[in-house]
């Protein structure tokens, strides 16, 4: 193991899906010291329970501040998908309680306002609230494609079209991805997450959804400090099951887990992902 004692030490806030377990591996190969904390209720894909986790609720935040402070600890990262608590039933700390007060001035605004009102809250709490990318090597900054397959300027006219709709729904609060074929919208991400969505569109009559392209951004005035959008391997297997043939990104916002795997994927099932600004 390579000496990086010099690195500072993180509080890594574990949300659902792969993300955090790469950073995890991340902090052991640099031997960067790291504590991971998990939230309770949340169902998780991934055991953790060798990093000596500490487990709390939403409204837990005077023991989530007292740990990080007592382990001499400035960083933190949110990192992972959460589940949206009912904010109306939370059990609450002092310190929760000004916290769930400011969110709830905010909710009126959508999920968006209210990641940067936990952001803005913790670093006034003296913490430093870092982007993934500050940490992995996990976003493609070029306009470019990735992948052996080119999208055919067809794809490009359905990518513009996806990319304007995103940047309009923002306003909205929608979801950060969409499917677009022949120069329609075929499925929009709501709650239900992009997994949710490509697997909606299954069921679309296959003429309709042919040369059906993804595309994935940040929404617009979105904090880039936490729910950024994210593709892995499984994105690409379910765009391929689902007759998607292709995926768009957003450079410098788009988190792309273990590229490497993902483009030997995408070139072995003969989808293209292409980078746009």
């Amino acid at each position: 193991m390579q000496d990086n004692s010099n690195l500072f030490p993180i509080a890594i806030f574990a949300g659902r899906g792969r993300l955090p377990k790469i950073l995890i591996d991340d902090c052991l190969q640099k031997n960067r010291r790291f504590i991971v904390f998990l939230l309770r209720g949340e169902e998780y894909d991934l055991d953790y329970s060798n990093f000596n986790p500490t487990t709390i609720g939403y409204g837990e935040v005077e023991k989530f501040l007292k740990k990080i402070h007592d382990e001499k600890i400035n960083h933190l990262v949110f990192i992972g998908a959460v589940t949206k608590p009912n904010f109306s039933s939370l059990k609450v700390d002092k310190k929760g309680a000004i916290l769930l007060a400011k969110i709830i001035a905010n909710k009126i605004l959508g999920d968006d306002a209210v990641l940067r009102t936990v952001v803005n809250f913790f670093e006034k709490e003296g913490l430093k609230i870092l982007r993934i990318d500050e940490l992995l090597d996990c976003i493609i900054s070029t306009k470019t494609t990735i992948t052996k397959i080119i999208p055919s300027p067809q794809n490009f006219i359905d990518i513009e079209i996806g990319s304007k709709a995103i940047r309009h729904f923002s306003r909205f609060d929608v979801g950060q991805s969409l499917v677009v074929s022949q120069k329609q919208i075929i499925a929009i991400e709501a709650v239900e997450g992009t997994d949710a969505m490509i697997e909606r569109c299954k069921n679309l009559n296959i003429d309709y959804a042919k040369n059906a392209v993804l595309i994935k951004m940040k929404k617009t005035g979105q904090t880039t400090k936490a729910d950024l959008p994210t593709i892995g391997v499984s994105t690409v297997e379910k765009c391929h099951q689902s007759n998607i043939i292709g995926i768009a990104i957003q450079a410098n916002t788009t988190l792309v887990l273990d590229k490497e795997n993902i483009i030997k994927k995408a070139d072995e099932l003969g989808l293209f992902i292409t980078v746009i600004k």
